[in-house]
Order: structure tokens, then sequence, then C-alpha cells
């Protein structure tokens, strides 16, 4: 799909009133405008959100308000350009938190898909202020149209954005692939992606490029909880596998074993029952990095874990098929692979993700 001048020039009227700049010879694009351009997503015409409207007042308030968070969402497209730059209008004016940088909380994060099928990531320069700026140059300038996908904040709503090369280049945006369902990950703040440096390095973004698949975020920060209002909107979402990893938004000093037990059996059995084919994999909590010096939070996460692999056992043994678990220790989380002994940092996302993938790869195989 060829954008075209004419197109740009719309696309820069429309968004005077949001953005203030100076004019350049570049083309602009809003990929929101067209339909089938946002990937990572389970709902279509919700711009750059990740339930749909309806959803509001269906869903708990705290989720519905993070649901507004881009976290996961991708533009992917081809350009031959030497220079992209990117610029969104958030939200929210929180651009960073205390313990997770402006550019994962905030910012933009691209990749360019190398010779080798490998996905590199572009350094870019940028702007943090009423509107986040990126410019990323690529030296030398490639000789023909390359890939590139850009994920979008990890924990901010995006208004307005815009994509632009100069008008001398090509720019085709790339709509979502049919060809395969995507993975769906319903889990906490560690799915949502704190506290990653940057949006590519949430362990769902660094999982979808090692298995090659789309990849749909729905990690909802302290609100991950396994409720059927969510699992009702979940289950609208076709998905070669679905990834429940709650737990430690579940953990004993909140929550019965009761409860923890009744929220992970109802979760699986009503994905199972919409899609009886769909692989379903439990999680365990990875642990949090102080256990040494807080026992309390160590015998919590070997109780909910406890309670969690209870479950698993009675669905293997009423012959629930398709229902696969990781635990603890295949996530193998370090102790210094996290920045406030809960949140991951990056090296922590990536042993997140090189553990999913090792299992993943088996399951979808």
């Amino acid at each position: 799909m060829n954008i075209k001048r004419g197109f740009a020039f719309l696309t820069f009227a429309v968004f005077l009133s949001g953005f203030s700049y100076a004019q350049q010879p570049f083309t602009w694009v809003d990929p929101a405008e067209m339909p089938g351009l946002v990937h990572a997503q389970g709902f279509s015409g919700i711009g750059y959100n990740r339930f749909p409207a309806d959803a509001e007042g269906k869903i708990r308030d705290a989720v519905w308000n993070l649901s507004r968070h881009s976290a996961g969402l991708e533009i992917q497209f081809m350009t031959d350009a030497s220079e992209i730059q990117a610029r969104l209008i958030p939200t929210s004016s929180r651009l960073e938190m205390p313990h997770m940088s402006a550019t994962g909380v905030s910012g933009l994060d691209l990749y360019v898909l190398a010779e080798d099928g490998d996905w590199q990531w572009v350094r870019g320069s940028y702007s943090f202020k009423d509107t986040v700026s990126y410019t990323f140059r690529i030296n030398p300038g490639p000789s023909a149209a390359r890939k590139y996908r850009l994920y979008l904040p990890l924990y901010n709503g995006v208004d307005q954005l815009q994509v632009g090369v100069a008008s001398s280049s090509k720019l085709d945006l790339l709509p979502r692939r049919e060809a395969s369902l995507p993975i769906v990950v319903y889990g906490t703040s560690i799915a949502q992606g704190a506290c990653a440096s940057r949006p590519g390095m949430a362990w769902p973004a660094i999982m979808g490029r090692l298995l090659g698949r789309e990849v749909i975020n729905l990690g909802f920060s302290g609100n991950g909880r396994l409720e059927t209002e969510v699992l009702d909107y979940i289950q609208q979402i076709p998905a070669a596998v679905y990834i429940l990893d709650c737990l430690p938004n579940l953990v004993p000093t909140n929550w019965t074993e009761e409860d923890v037990k009744s929220r992970l059996k109802t979760a699986v059995l009503n994905l199972k029952e919409a899609h009886p084919d769909a692989p379903v994999v439990l999680v365990e909590h990875a642990g949090y990095s102080d256990s040494f010096t807080d026992r309390e939070r160590e015998l919590a996460v070997k109780q909910v874990n406890r309670w969690s692999q209870d479950i698993y056992t009675q669905l293997l043994g009423e012959g629930v098929e398709e229902i696969y678990y990781l635990s603890k220790e295949d996530i193998g989380l370090s102790m210094d692979a996290t920045v406030d002994g809960t949140h991951p940092t990056d090296w922590g996302m990536q042993q997140y993700a090189d553990a999913y993938a090792q299992l993943l790869e088996d399951i979808l195989d």
C-alpha cells in the first residue's frame, strides 16, 4: 500500500491542531486513520487502545484505564528512507515513573529486519515534551526498502501519532497478517512492561521477535486478576495460544487459596470452552529477588505457586487437554534482574522471553 503525497497533505492538515512543528519536505502518516495498520491488537477500529469502547463499565475502571495504554502495539512499514521520524501526543502528562524511565513509559522503539532475518534495534534521538518526538537515522542509507516495526509506549496512551520520511522516499504501511493466529498474553505489570527501558524490551515483544509471531499484550499493572469480565473479552480473540501469567497479582497476602484456585480453574475452563483446540499456558510467580531478606514474600511465592500446581494437576486429571505449565524454575529470574525486587530490568525481561520461547516453540511446532 503506497502512501501518496495527497494523503500526506491531508494528514498534515488534520494534525495542525495537535502538533506544532516547522514545515518540512516530509511525508507524514497516521496509521490509525486506516484500518488494519495497528499490529498486535485484539480488536479492530479501537485506535491505539487494547480493549474496545464497549468494555467500559463492564470491566473494572482500573483495568479499563490501563487498557488505554498502548503496551505491545506495533506499527510495521517498509521504507528506503535513511531518516525516519515519529512523534506522538501522549494521553497522560506523566511521562516517567520513579522506577521506570520515560523511554519505557512513554517512548517509541524501532527495529529493522536485517538480511539474515533477525530484527536489529535502531538507535533514535528523542525529545520528551508535550509531544514525544523521535528521529531515527540509518547510515549509510539502505539501497532498497527495508521492513521496520515501531513499538508504542508501555505505560502511556497515544492520543495522536505520526510517522514521517522525506517526501523523496517511499513509505508503505503494512497491514496485519492473517496467515497465523497471535499469542495472547493476560498478565500483570510485568507483562505490560514494567520496568523495561524501552517498549521493544518488554518480554512479550522480545518473545514475539524470537518466535516470529504476533503477540497481543493484555498485561494490566496491579490488575491481572483472572477476572471473568476480562476473560470474556480475551475469549473474543482467536489465538494460537493463551498465556495466563497473573499470579504476581494474586499472592496470599491479599487472596485466599479458594479464590486463587477458583480463578485459575475458571479461567482455563472458560478459554477451553470457547477455543477447545487452543493451548493454554499456566505460569508460576517468578519470585522476588529480595527473598533472602524478606521471608514473608518468599513464602507467599511458594504458596501461590503450590496452589497453581494443584490446579494444573487437577485439570490434567479431569482430562483437560492442551494445557501447559511454566514454572518459576523454568523462568529462572536472576537475583540482579529486577529494578525493585519485583519488576524486571531488560536482562530480566530477556530471561522471561527466553523461557517462554523455549516452551512455545514445542507447543506451536
